[in-house]
């Protein structure tokens, strides 16, 4: 017998309802339905009335089920008292090594140290910078941070991720600029446009966008304006028209009351997402402590946006 069946059992019986069960616990009703059954061999005895289920379309718990169902409801409260209890001592006063790069977002970071500081409060956390999402990654590979902050692709097979928020690229330009009221742009037609650029020893995919254009046509060689090595500068000169620029869309710039954000289409209007921006939590695969793994797992994608 399985704790999960165990979830499973309650789930249902907390239900009345198989499907809603399934939708709860997020798995398929012929999932759920398989595992009750083999609980239920396994125990010897029918735990949810069939005739009633069959007949009446009716979930009803049978009164081995009425009794199996309080000793469940028990047995899956302890075993999460003595994962919290576990937790809460293995935790106790440790120091989680964090790294992040360069041009994250402060937004980005302060996100993830409020999830860190709700979650693990007795975990200390020291912030590392480097200057690169990939050397966040290195000094994972290296054992020099705990956890790492960075942008994908792996670029270590020892490495494991978690994507905590997926991005594409806008198109960022000045609300005086010529083309701001237009819904979208296709990347064809920006190959006369001035650009503002973060530095390339810094930029996550500066040769995939570089790439990418040139797919489309052109290349932005000397075309460039600027190179700048932090993505609040690179919106201050955007937004005085000193060029436009890439930026992923997972940076809110709603607030920026001179900047514009516009969405990137191919010449037929179909959305452009060939080149990803997705932010991810790096770890070393093998050899994993507790405290990483809790704090991976607690961690889940979109929580921090």
């Amino acid at each position: 017998m399985e704790l999960r069946q165990l979830r499973y059992f309650v789930a249902v019986a907390e239900e009345l309802h198989f499907s809603k069960a399934a939708q709860r616990l997020y798995v398929s009703q012929p999932a759920l339905s398989q595992q009750i059954a083999l609980l239920e061999n396994e125990i010897g005895v029918e735990l949810f009335i069939r005739a009633s289920r069959q007949h009446l379309r009716k979930v009803e718990l049978s009164e081995a089920g009425q009794h199996f169902f309080q000793a469940a409801q028990k047995i899956l409260q302890l075993s999460q008292q003595a994962i919290e209890q576990a937790r809460e001592i293995g935790l106790h006063q440790q120091v989680l090594h964090v790294g992040v790069y360069k041009t994250a977002l402060r937004e980005r970071i302060v996100e993830l140290l409020q999830v860190l500081n709700r979650d693990f409060p007795n975990v200390e956390v020291k912030l590392v910078e480097f200057p690169t999402p990939q050397s966040v990654q290195e000094a994972v590979l290296a054992e020099k941070i705990d956890l790492g902050l960075t942008l994908l692709p792996l670029h270590y097979a020892e490495l494991n991720a978690k994507v905590i928020n997926k991005g594409s690229l806008r198109i960022i330009l000045s609300q005086q600029h010529p083309r701001a009221l237009e819904a979208s742009l296709s990347l064809a037609s920006l190959r006369d446009e001035r650009w503002v650029e973060i530095t390339r020893s810094l930029h996550p995919v500066y040769d995939e966008i570089e790439q990418m254009c040139q797919l489309a046509g052109f290349s932005r060689m000397g075309k460039i304006v600027q190179e700048v090595s932090s993505l609040e500068l690179l919106i201050s000169l955007v937004e005085v028209g000193r060029g436009i620029a890439f930026i992923s869309s997972a940076y809110d710039l709603s607030k920026e009351p001179n900047i514009v954000v516009k969405e990137l289409v191919h010449t037929d209007d179909s959305p452009f997402v060939s080149v990803a921006i997705d932010s991810a939590l790096v770890y070393l695969g093998k050899n994993g402590s507790p405290l990483v793994r809790a704090v991976v797992g607690g961690i889940g994608e979109g929580m921090l946006v």
